[in-house]
């Protein structure tokens, strides 16, 4: 008995083992997400410092045109290391060290810039122009959630932390298999009674959109011997491995008798979808093989709802399955749904509307598609203005 989606995702997640999370230099972070919490190491700023040019004084001192002695410098890198006295001022530069003693500084425009005395034109409140040690974050304070994006801005603040490393969740090495005697490569001449390969195309590059990587990638003609030989291969060199075709019910559909000969255990074949009702799922040398139909956007519902939740097993980074919200529909569908169905649809501003063609071998009606909308069985049809949930692709 097919399961229905629910139960086939329950199963990919009870069937798959995470990898553990890998630990890399900071500058190596991009592009992924954080494993676990990061959490300074350091104040920072980690030392109370100037925001201005200047000069770095006591407020009790200051009044309108006082006459404060200049007894040294505070440089960037290069701080006073004397406290100051009454009615002396350290010449400060932005980013410099505050002096001990000090509590405000007054920028150069408000003096007259003297080099040994200087005179004062304003008369300054404690802590003004002052950039507190810490002000910005404690040691101690969690500076980036886990499952947070790492991009330039997280990384300059886990290094302002004191972070030089940080746990994230493996780039996972997929393969990528098309099976077919039909199949011909983009660019090639088309022979009567052939198709281009567009699946292999599609899974690879979405693989590639959520940030993993692809390590084997072929198309393999109908014949069993040749794909048990390619999953194989493939189980050596990826983590997760994807086909296309060959997993209904046809004389040529030979995919499952291929993982059945390679050794892989079977999880489940097929899922009471549409489309990607032949969906298979198996475990082969202990990584996960998504099985998905050769129909191209049974492929895609197939991969967005299965790969992509295998994907966030197999890592741990829920962020890789899809987001699922609630919309409202623009225009109806008719089609009575006995099964669980997904339609091709664009979201925006809360409103989604379904796609003119939802037949699974369109190609052209999947441009464009940013989500898919889920029509639960036994639906008799939906009409605008329906609150229906849709994911995200």
């Amino acid at each position: 008995m097919k399961p229905n989606v629910n139960e086939a995702l329950e199963l990919i997640k009870k069937n798959i083992t995470p990898l553990e999370p890998e630990t890399v230099g900071i500058d190596e972070a991009d592009g992924r997400r954080a494993a676990e919490n990061v959490t300074a190491l350091a104040d920072y700023p980690p030392f109370s410092r100037s925001p201005y040019d200047g000069y770095a004084i006591r407020s009790c001192d200051a009044a309108m045109g006082e006459l404060f002695s200049v007894i040294g410098d505070s440089f960037a890198g290069a701080p006073f290391e004397c406290k100051i006295e009454k009615m002396q001022a350290v010449k400060i530069m932005t980013g410099g060290m505050i002096p001990e003693g000090a509590d405000c500084v007054v920028p150069w425009e408000n003096s007259d810039r003297g080099e040994k005395k200087v005179k004062i034109y304003v008369s300054p409140e404690p802590f003004e122009n002052y950039i507190r040690q810490g002000e910005d974050f404690k040691r101690g304070e969690t500076l980036l959630k886990a499952g947070t994006e790492i991009s330039a801005a997280e990384i300059a603040l886990a290094a302002a932390g004191g972070i030089d490393k940080i746990k994230i969740y493996r780039r996972l090495r997929a393969a990528v298999i098309s099976t077919g005697d039909e199949l011909t490569p983009p660019g090639k001449t088309l022979e009567k009674g052939k198709i281009y390969d567009t699946n292999i195309l599609y899974v690879s590059l979405r693989l590639r959109e959520l940030g993993e990587s692809i390590v084997y990638k072929k198309a393999v003609r109908d014949d069993i011997e040749a794909l048990r030989t390619s999953v194989l291969e493939a189980s050596k060199k990826a983590d997760i491995i994807f086909t296309t075709g060959g997993v209904s019910v046809g004389e040529k559909d030979l995919m499952p008798d291929a993982l059945e000969k390679a050794g892989a255990r079977n999880v489940f074949k097929g899922v009471n979808i549409k489309p990607g009702m032949p969906t298979m799922f198996s475990i082969l040398e202990g990584r996960p093989v998504i099985a998905l139909s050769g129909n191209p956007f049974a492929a895609a519902v197939g991969f967005e709802l299965f790969g992509r939740e295998a994907l966030a097993a197999l890592s741990g980074d829920r962020a890789l399955s899809p987001r699922r919200a609630a919309a409202v529909m623009a225009n109806g569908y008719s089609k009575k749904s006995g099964t669980e169905r997904y339609l091709k649809a664009v979201c925006a501003d809360g409103l989604v509307s379904v796609q003119d063609s939802q037949g699974n071998g369109s190609l052209r009606s999947m441009t464009g598609c940013n989500c898919l909308i889920r029509i639960p069985a036994g639906t008799e049809c939906l009409k605008a203005g329906d609150v229906v949930e849709v994911l995200y692709v």
